[in-house]
């Protein structure tokens, strides 16, 4: 009896699916990309206005602060006097190194509290601190008040940044973080391209006396697109109880009998995979740094452009849109055909496009080899951020994923010393500092790649078998 009973709940199951109509791809694929509950991109909305004040700021407004300080008088470090170029690297590479911290500290605060919701106080205290530290910037003059506010906005910034890189881990199954990934990224760079276009059309009217309030329509507006969209993505995600203040505690013993102390868990090591993604994480994030930083330079010594400026940010429009086009494409193809074989694809269009730029002598082509390094870009950005939430742990996501940001600072690094290589070289001979810069780009493109792939292909196969995690029975997003 209990077997036909069975058998007939479930023909009638059968006939019930078989009535309800099945949303077709489209309609599936607009659930996950909707302004709705629990969607792709209520998970990824905070970054469309934190990555707009980043690259807002940086591209748009520091630069002129930097010029303002230089008026009151010199720079010096350590007895080194800076030039603009130099303060503005100097103030880069220690704000991406305290960026690094903060989000490893932040990380591991957040995945301390086992409850729902956990992440998101962190999210709305870094995102309304930064916006409020942002309108301080406008005030800062001297080099040493803009360093100081510099390092605030990094600390309030990546305080709710390193709590958010666990929100796809924690809402979304392991086979469709290809295509989370994928959306996330596409809002980072809407983000940072519509808002930093904006701020600079705005800065454009910009003058230090007669017209300071173009700077101020500049901070007004990253600033109430990044609460608009950190308020979004909070109150979009946030538990039935609502929010609360986190409790920081070992989430492995949540409870103690009397007499006995709260256990801590054993301490977290990251593994030898993880180890290796970082390193060719830092490859590809300094060979993409590197075509960005000596853009301008390469257009005005190598194609002979008088005004190389104008050409740069056409390439940069074209980048930035190959770039959205692919992302998405990127992460949903991942998710069906594996990442190994995309990143196999992504290392060869990067190493094709810096090669081919050893040949170019005018614009043309370098706009043509713009859409190649767009789609490097974007396919990078996906598949490794899938990688990344592929290799960490569950119970320590936020705070393996901010290693991220260590592979980051790494390749900054990289990427901006390489500017004295390249000097030195052309001096010796009329650019051929770019050509073996480009030659570097194109093997630390494929080495990456290579790379990668190997880790990606090992992520999804413990001892030969498919890995099965508990997370992947989590529900995806509506």
């Amino acid at each position: 009896m209990g077997n036909r009973a069975d058998n007939k709940g479930k023909h009638s199951q059968k006939q019930q699916d078989h009535k309800r109509p099945r949303r077709s791809p489209f309609a599936r694929v607009a659930a996950d990309y909707r302004i709705g509950h629990r969607s792709f991109t209520n998970l990824s909305l905070y970054a469309f206005g934190l990555s707009g004040v980043w690259t807002g700021v940086g591209a748009g407004i520091l630069p002129f602060k930097v010029l303002e300080a230089l008026e009151l008088g010199p720079i010096e470090v350590f007895g080194y006097a800076l030039n603009k170029n130099g303060a503005l690297g100097l103030i880069s590479l220690i704000g991406l190194s305290v960026a690094a911290a903060m989000q490893m500290s932040a990380g591991w605060l957040s995945d301390r509290d086992s409850r729902p919701g956990r992440r998101l106080p962190y999210i709305l205290v870094g995102g309304i601190g930064l916006a409020m530290i942002t309108v301080l910037f406008g005030f800062a003059v001297s080099f040493a008040s803009l360093f100081v506010v510099i390092l605030a906005m990094q600390l309030f910034g990546n305080f709710g940044q390193g709590a958010a890189n666990a929100l796809i881990i924690d809402h979304v199954p392991e086979k469709r973080r290809g295509e989370a990934a994928g959306v996330l990224n596409l809002w980072r760079l809407l983000g940072a391209g519509i808002l930093t276009v904006i701020v600079l059309q705005f800065m454009a009217n910009y003058d230090p006396v007669d017209a300071r309030q173009w700077m101020w329509y500049s901070i007004i507006l990253m600033v109430v697109v990044l609460i608009g969209s950190t308020i979004w993505t909070v109150m979009s995600l946030r538990p039935r109880r609502g929010l609360s203040i986190p409790n920081i505690r070992w989430a492995a013993s949540p409870t103690r009998s009397p007499g006995h102390e709260l256990a801590r868990p054993k301490k977290a090591t990251i593994s030898r995979s993880y180890v290796a993604f970082l390193i060719a994480l830092a490859f590809a994030l300094a060979a993409m740094s590197s075509l960005q930083i000596y853009a301008l330079f390469f257009l005005q010594d190598v194609v002979g452009l008088e005004n190389p400026a104008d050409g740069a940010d056409l390439l940069v429009i074209i980048i930035v849109v190959a770039a959205g086009l692919a992302v998405v494409p990127a992460g949903w193809l991942a998710d069906r055909l594996g990442r190994d074989k995309l990143f196999f694809f992504a290392g060869a269009c990067g190493a094709t496009g810096a090669t081919l730029l050893l040949f170019v002598s005018s614009l043309g082509p370098v706009l043509f080899i713009g859409v190649i390094i767009g789609v490097t870009i974007g396919l990078f950005l996906t598949l490794t951020w899938t990688v990344a939430n592929d290799l960490v742990n569950r119970t320590s996501a936020a705070r393996e994923l901010g290693y991220t940001s260590i592979a980051t600072l790494s390749g900054a690094v990289v990427a901006r010393f390489a500017g004295v290589g390249i000097d030195v070289v052309n001096d010796r001979s009329e650019n051929l500092g770019y050509k073996v810069m480009l030659v570097s780009v194109a093997l630390a493109f494929a080495l990456s790649a290579v790379l990668l792939a190997k880790v990606a292909r090992d992520a999804v196969r413990v001892d030969g078998q498919p890995r099965k995690e508990a997370h992947e029975a989590a529900a995806a997003p509506d």
